[in-house]
């Protein structure tokens, strides 16, 4: 294997753990557990997210850019996650039937 290559792989694996370790560093969690699987979880989201956004938004960057990419993946991903469920969670009901409308046409009235 290219030695350049398992370079910037390793590269971007420290960036994506180096973002999720951030948010436990500066937080005030009281649970290492609870440390260790927001780590965990945070540097998986930078590992499988941060490549298929990298490739679609940013395919000729250098691998600086892409570690960057990582690395806030790495950090606020989790938090965009729990964003997202919220939302889900209090209007996911009235958006999909705004969706389904749109597809399938309103309701007569």
């Amino acid at each position: 294997m290219d030695t350049m290559l398992m370079f910037t792989r390793f590269w971007l694996l420290l960036a994506a753990v180096g973002g999720a370790f951030l948010p436990v560093a500066l937080g005030n969690e009281a649970s290492r557990r609870r440390a260790v699987v927001q780590v965990v979880c945070g540097a998986m989201m930078a590992i499988f997210l941060a490549p298929a956004l990298e490739r679609h938004f940013l395919p000729d960057s250098p691998a600086e850019i892409h570690a960057g990419v990582s690395f806030l993946i790495g950090c606020f991903g989790l938090r965009i996650t729990i964003i997202a469920q919220r939302l889900i969670d209090n209007r996911g009901e009235s958006l999909a039937n705004r969706m389904i409308d749109r597809i399938a046409g309103g309701d007569p009235k």
